[in-house]
């Protein structure tokens, strides 16, 4: 009986462990911000590619870094790897709101840039071609 119940501990344990982890990956995931022809495509367990449209609809991608907060529920993107000094956007899990980090008087702090519901996950095939059909 104890080492029935010592297996399913282990296994219990294991799996919770195999789930977070793969929500900190978010590998091939694409985050969609239609009215402002905004992306974000998660290319790797720590690479992302911003794809965002000016005023003059001049789209451009930028490839950054980033990590997953979990305990905050935040993914955080960096311009260097590893540099938490370098944080450019930060995307709140729960609500998608998007906020850029700017360096003011008072050191780093967010703006808010893309409000609630403005954003959503999707599934398309040619990410960059589907925001420039948008224009």
């Amino acid at each position: 009986m104890i080492q029935k119940l010592s297996i399913f501990i282990f296994l219990l344990l294991y799996s919770s462990l195999s789930i977070s982890f793969t929500k900190n990956n978010l590998s091939n995931t694409q985050l969609l911000c239609p009215t402002l022809l905004w992306g974000f495509e998660f290319i790797s367990s720590n690479r992302v590619k911003v794809i965002n449209t000016d005023l003059n609809k001049i789209t451009s991608i930028n490839e950054y870094y980033y990590d997953v907060d979990l305990e905050l529920s935040y993914i955080n993107i960096f311009s260097s790897e590893n540099s938490i000094r370098d944080r450019v956007y930060s995307i709140e899990l729960n609500s998608l709101r998007v906020d850029v980090w700017a360096m003011t008087g008072g050191g780093f702090t967010t703006r808010e840039m893309f409000p609630i519901g403005l954003c959503k996950f999707v599934e398309i095939n040619n990410f960059l071609s589907y925001i420039e059909s948008l224009k």
